[in-house]
């Protein structure tokens, strides 16, 4: 028996799943770390057979690496953190408010970049990074959808 919640492996399960699509997919999240798609896919899968099954600790570290933003090291920070909330909170008005924000963010920022009819390299990073956090957010809103909110 694993000392991990069924909460805690959603983050995880969440984040390894968010730094895939950052890479591209699960194909080419493959490719890069020389692992079949198909064990990767098992380290991102919620189901049954696949749910206690976590990405190894190097892959996860190149994952951060490669795509720019530390998904994973988010989520062990999420998990180990006392004082950071640990899941997306109650489906409230509130927090609904607080994901139409975090989405406003990623229009925005689109927005304001191609107003010139051109995208740099520090506005492909802003974008970046507000794509990153809104997909951080959905996916602990889906866990919580899958889990039977």
């Amino acid at each position: 028996m694993r000392a991990i919640s069924d909460h805690h492996a959603s983050t995880i399960k969440a984040a390894t799943a968010a730094a895939y699509e950052a890479m591209g997919g699960v194909s080419r999240a493959a490719e890069a770390l020389g692992v079949g798609s198909s064990t990767l896919t098992k380290y991102a899968s919620t189901g049954g057979e696949w749910g206690q099954n976590f990405i190894r600790f190097d892959l996860a570290a190149e994952l951060d690496r490669r795509t720019g933003h530390p998904f994973m090291l988010s989520a062990l920070q999420q998990i180990v953190s006392e004082d950071q909330p640990t899941s997306f909170g109650a489906v409230t008005a509130a927090a609904i408010l607080r994901l139409d924000g975090v989405l406003d963010d990623v229009v925005r920022t689109v927005a304001l970049a191609i107003e010139d009819d051109h995208i740099d390299a520090a506005e492909r990073q802003a974008i970046r990074h507000r794509i990153v956090a809104a997909k951080q957010y959905l996916a602990r809103l889906d866990a919580m959808m899958v889990g039977g909110c």
